[in-house]
């Protein structure tokens, strides 16, 4: 099976193989207060901030999913003014999921949150966005529909915010500033070419200091209790230790991220070529600098979409269905690092017919 589906998505070969060896080591048995596990957690994130070129002061948390990670950020970071902007389900959800839980220690001045829509094919500078806020908050790259913001833009926002970003279906397949925020949040089922079930939380310095002004500690999952484990090497709870050696041992074969992001760029520009040429669809988002490079949309008549969804099936190509509002008139196709250029070759005469 061509697996395009956008998450849970193709897992890399090689994972069988680390698989086998984390079973055979012995590690996935060991307490995750020992010396075995608290090497294993130093060296992923160590590995993980060279690969994806993080910043060495930056911290890197590992939770369970990028969804936990909306709720950590909700009650320990954010603070005052929080604006939020979406183009897409994701966004939406997160922005919905921070208004009915806000940090419980602004009980007495609850945060100030807006929502703000934009369209597919506008970029951050057609938003107004409020240079008094406190927050930002956005997602990168929507999954639901293949909309993109790219380091341009993120380099544009008011340097006096401090920004989050979602970057689950980007983190490990395209190069992140991330000196251009305070928070991304991510999880390993899409770029990183994992089983899904663990969440990535990278937090800069101006991040931490905020967790620490506003000193929440009513949660399980308060970041400074996470910050506090973290520097000894622990977890604050029974960790994913088969994830965290599957991603340890595959950060190891993974080339730089900036080559692999040139190559996802370079690949998805073939196939949005296809469908520019096609006689029955079109990307669903028209303008090229919002073009996600990893998830990609195509946008038909439902007919049709169900037409190509059907017979890509009877050629064993498993496209990934619409989403949200776009549910019937888009499929989307996954364009991560797991999926060799070969596959794509195969998807993009398929799609050529049409």
């Amino acid at each position: 099976m061509y697996n395009f589906y956008p998450g849970p998505s193709k897992i890399y070969p090689e994972v069988r193989s680390f698989m086998l060896e984390a079973f055979d080591s012995g590690i996935l048995e060991i307490n995750h207060r020992s010396d075995s596990f608290m090497g294993l957690l130093k060296s992923t994130i160590d590995q993980f901030k060279l690969r994806m070129n993080i910043p060495a002061e930056y911290e890197v948390y590992f939770t369970s999913s990028a969804t936990e990670c909306w709720e950590i950020v909700s009650q320990s970071v954010l603070y005052g003014k929080v604006q939020f902007v979406y183009n897409g389900a994701f966004g939406k959800k997160w922005f919905k999921y921070t208004v009915i839980n806000p940090n419980p220690k602004n009980e007495a001045k609850p945060l100030g949150i807006r929502g703000s829509r934009f369209f597919l094919d506008q970029t951050l500078s057609d938003i107004d966005i409020d240079e008094e806020y406190d927050c930002f908050c956005a997602v990168q790259n929507e999954t639901s529909n293949g909309t993109f913001i790219n380091n341009e833009m993120l380099s544009a926002l008011p340097s006096g915010l401090l920004k989050c970003f979602d970057v689950t279906s980007s983190l490990g397949g395209q190069a992140i500033d991330f000196s251009l925020g305070d928070i991304f949040l991510a999880s390993v089922q899409k770029c990183l070419g994992l089983p899904s079930g663990l969440g990535v939380l990278i937090c800069s310095p101006k991040a931490m200091k905020q967790a620490h002004i506003n000193n929440e500690r009513n949660h399980y999952n308060s970041l400074l209790f996470i910050q506090e484990n973290f520097k000894k090497h622990q977890t604050h709870y029974t960790p994913n230790i088969l994830n965290i050696y599957l991603l340890n041992r595959l950060l190891s074969n993974l080339e730089d991220i900036s080559q692999t992001s040139q190559q996802l760029a370079s690949r998805a520009e073939k196939t949005y070529a296809v469908l520019e040429n096609s006689r029955s669809l079109k990307p669903l988002v028209q303008n090229m600098t919002t073009r996600s490079p990893t998830v990609l949309s195509a946008s038909g008549s439902e007919e049709i979409i169900l037409k190509i969804k059907r017979e890509a099936l009877d050629k064993n190509i498993l496209l990934g269905n619409g989403y949200g509002e776009w549910g019937g008139n888009t499929f989307r196709i996954a364009n991560f690092p797991a999926i060799p250029d070969g596959e794509f070759e195969v998807l993009n005469q398929f799609l050529s017919k049409y």
